[in-house]
């Protein structure tokens, strides 16, 4: 079922057990349920110690609104073919694309908040654009 998000942080990262991993992030999308837009995230956190990743599907809408649409762990090894099916089947239905952004070499918060403002966002939220 999915649940709207009330809560900041909808994966963990601590940088002790749990890293960030992949990301993939939509470009906006319209229709007429979301005519002021919405798009998708998927957001995936490794968990060291267990080798596997926590994968979350989230769509947001344009107001910041965040529901939690899908929620997932599976093998390290198995996570490109099982978010592929996800942004495959989106991108087709929705008529939007997704950007993969790789994380899974980072070790510290520090080189995290580099990176993901290379993608033109805070750890805290990408840019509304």
């Amino acid at each position: 079922m999915a649940r709207s998000s009330g809560q900041p942080g909808l994966i963990k990262i601590d940088f002790v057990r749990f890293f960030p991993h992949k990301f993939w992030i939509s470009d906006w999308g319209h229709d007429e349920t979301y005519s002021d837009g919405f798009r998708y995230k998927i957001l995936s956190a490794r968990d060291e110690k267990k080798g596997v990743v926590e994968l979350v599907l989230v769509l947001q809408q344009r107001d910041g609104v965040k529901e939690e649409m899908h929620r997932a762990k599976v093998k390290i090894g198995a996570l490109d073919g099982y978010a592929c099916v996800f942004v495959n089947g989106l991108e087709t239905e929705h008529n939007i694309e997704f950007e993969e952004q790789d994380f899974s070499r980072l070790r510290t918060a520090r080189e995290f908040e580099k990176a993901v403002a290379e993608h033109g966002w805070s750890s805290e939220e990408p840019d509304e654009e």
